[in-house]
């Protein structure tokens, strides 16, 4: 499956009225009727009037994120978004230099956007505040959009003894201004390697990657973990899967019970993968491997799962026509499954509500489990020539209107280039996305990755 995972590492990225009263009353009431009859005909004679309304904040419209807080866009690319669960904090990865003062370090930066006041912080940095001198990635968001996650090759930004020459995985709080080293094995041993992957809604619950080094390749193996950060312990979430060789796709519930993940098959690597979900209060791994109408498995790859907040519903992609994997023409479609009642529903339709006639990707589930955010060059709205770009599937609605194309051009029309990893908001008003598109904004001639966010609502 040619899924091109982007990452952004290494080098650059009260008023107050009076009223006259007395004897003059009956004179200001002429005068200001003939002032509103005077302001009636210049508007229907189409002269500019002092009380125009201002735009409509529900009109759809699409917003530029990764710029500094002066507007100015970012001389390199930004990418990979997170939300925060009511898409006022947006979390992405950039390798512009130029975005937040002081960014003289030449590397990769984790940064989060607060919609809300404009502002840009720079999250990948350590206990102190100092910026990392080997750069941060893997970027993630709590669900309040208090803590932020990331990896970074300086074992030295949070207190403690850490093994040299690793990888570590931190956590932000943005509130207290304090990092924290959550790599940290069960035994309470700190791992030399190890990548953040996901965390619940309110930062409590860290998941990450924890690698072994083995003799032979890949060498080293990662074990999925989650760090209760409240309680200073870990768990194994993986186990006992065999460890590795790559696992990926983590996603967490708000509260942290469920986690759901992708595990390549250890003999069977680019040719077999599959999703599970954790739940961590009943120890049971749940096998996801469903599709509608179809009692048995029909494909040996299923891959980027994506869990509601509550943990019931899991979104992901497979295939059903027999291809192998790697196959160019493999036509994956994107699924939604209720872990609660077993029930498998498509969410990559056609208009007429059958699937679509090219492949569908990066699939993304709302908070609330309602909306599916995903990719395709097909006309999942059943527009004329289509390009790529990515659309949001309402899961509570059955009509050719439940599904709304996200990335839309300045003049209505498609995407002029890639689009990538879209990521909705509770409620399906506010997706963000990756795109190097140049019709999206005005005044964007750089075919150069930004992060975007779309209101719908």
């Amino acid at each position: 499956m040619a899924q091109g995972t982007r990452t952004a590492r290494g080098t650059r990225t009260a008023r107050g009225t009076h009223t006259a009263r007395g004897a003059h009353t009956a004179t200001r009431r002429r005068a200001v009727g003939a002032a509103v009859a005077l302001s009636a005909a210049a508007s229907l004679l189409g002269a500019p009037t002092s009380s125009a309304a201002p735009p409509d904040p529900r009109t759809p419209r699409t917003e530029i994120i990764s710029t500094a807080e002066d507007g100015t866009r970012g001389d390199g690319r930004s990418l990979l978004p997170e939300t925060s669960d009511d898409g006022r904090y947006v979390v992405f990865a950039s390798e512009a230099s130029n975005l937040v003062p002081g960014d003289t370090n030449g590397v990769g930066e984790v940064l989060v956007r607060d919609r809300r006041t404009g502002t840009l912080t720079r999250a990948g940095v350590g206990d102190d505040g100092r910026p990392s001198e080997h750069g941060a990635w893997d970027g993630k968001l709590s669900g309040n959009g208090r803590v932020v996650g990331f990896s970074s090759d300086d074992p030295a930004l949070a207190p403690g003894e850490r093994p040299p020459g690793g990888r570590y995985a931190y956590v932000r709080d943005l509130r207290t201004h304090r990092t924290e080293f959550v790599g940290i094995g069960p035994d309470g041993q700190p791992f030399q390697r190890s990548s953040l992957a996901a965390l619940s809604g309110d930062g409590r619950y860290a998941a990450f990657l924890g690698y072994a080094e083995i003799p032979r390749p890949p060498f080293q193996v990662p074990t999925l973990y989650l760090r209760d950060r409240e309680r200073g312990l870990t768990e194994a979430v993986s186990e006992p899967l065999p460890p590795g060789p790559l696992l990926s796709d983590v996603s967490l519930s708000a509260d942290g019970r469920h986690v759901a993940f992708r595990v390549y098959d250890h003999d069977r690597v680019n040719t077999a993968s599959a999703v599970y979900v954790r739940d961590r209060h009943t120890g049971r791994l749940h096998h996801v491997n469903h599709t509608p109408g179809d009692p048995k498995p029909v494909s040996e790859w299923y891959g980027q799962p994506s869990l509601s907040a509550d943990g019931r519903y899991v979104a992901y992609v497979t295939n059903r026509d027999g291809l192998p994997a790697r196959h160019p023409f493999t036509l994956w479609e994107v699924f939604v499954h209720d872990l609660r009642t077993g029930r498998t529903v498509l969410a990559s339709t056609a208009p007429g509500g059958g699937p679509l006639d090219k492949a569908a990707r990066s699939p993304r589930i709302s908070p609330d489990g309602r909306y599916v955010a995903y990719t395709t060059a097909a006309c999942a709205t059943g527009e004329p020539d289509c390009r790529h770009a990515a659309y949001l599937r309402d899961l509570r609605r059955q009509d050719p209107e439940a599904t709304r194309r996200v990335t839309v051009a300045l003049d209505g029309g498609f995407p002029s280039h890639d689009v990538s990893a879209p990521v909705p908001a509770r409620g399906g008003c506010l997706v963000a996305f990756t795109s190097d598109s140049t019709n999206l904004v005005p005044d964007h001639p750089e075919q150069r990755d930004d992060v975007y966010v779309r209101h719908l609502c």
